[in-house]
């Protein structure tokens, strides 16, 4: 594919990103700046429909049944966090460079494109974003603003 094509295509996915987030906007909204850290690529946790991936042999079933997790491997397992994320295994993307520049930067996923992805329930469940990254999360609408709304 031609570089202008991936700009163009790379343009098209954020734009369409950004109405989506418009469009259903919620309490919270996504501030901040990416530092090029290279820690969202390898602190990633995974969850199913039961919770987060705590084995290697629950990570190996959804690699057979999903190639895209085939981008990652197993970096470590969290510890003494909130109990729901105690012992869930974190995970790093094989793409990453050791100068944190992603290797396949114009192809990504777009798990990849998306982060970071604003999920209010994970908000509310004690989430937060990786320490020093660039982004973090802001109330949409300040609490003085919606008493203003009631008022008329």
């Amino acid at each position: 594919m031609s570089s202008l094509f991936l700009k163009i295509k790379n343009f098209i996915e954020d734009c369409i990103f950004d109405l989506h987030n418009k469009i259903f906007s919620s309490r919270y909204v996504i501030k901040g700046k990416c530092k090029k850290c290279g820690n969202c690529c390898r602190n990633i946790l995974f969850s199913t429909k039961d919770g987060y991936v705590k084995s290697e042999e629950l990570f190996n079933e959804m690699q057979k049944k999903y190639k895209y997790y085939r981008n990652f491997r197993i970096s470590g397992v969290v510890q003494n966090k909130q109990e729901f994320q105690n012992g869930a295994l974190t995970f790093e993307c094989k793409f990453i460079s050791k100068n944190n520049k992603c290797l396949i930067y114009p192809i990504r996923p777009i798990y990849c494109r998306n982060y970071p992805d604003l999920n209010p329930e994970l908000i509310y469940g004690g989430v937060e974003m990786l320490d020093d990254c660039g982004f973090y999360f802001d109330v949409n609408k300040k609490f003085c603003d919606y008493l203003k709304n009631m008022e008329n």
